[in-house]
């Protein structure tokens, strides 16, 4: 099927973008904060909260990067 020159799926598609490296973003500070926690520090939970901040904030980055790219 050829890709469609709609509009609609053009923002449906940036849309699922931002979506996906939101969430991309909280998994791995997520992750990481985990691991430093279990592995290196032993200072459950602050390791897995300041992860969990750090990949909002990577992900709130890049979603304002993506929308300002975004064509109007």
């Amino acid at each position: 099927m050829p890709p469609s020159n709609d509009p609609f799926y053009a923002g449906l598609g940036q849309a699922v973008r931002m979506g996906t490296e939101l969430l991309a973003s909280l998994v791995v500070g997520g992750g990481l904060g985990w691991v430093a926690d279990t592995y290196l520090f032993g200072s459950w939970p602050w390791g897995l909260v300041i992860g969990l901040v750090v990949g909002v904030g990577a992900g709130i980055r890049n979603v304002m990067r993506v929308a300002q790219n975004w064509p109007k």
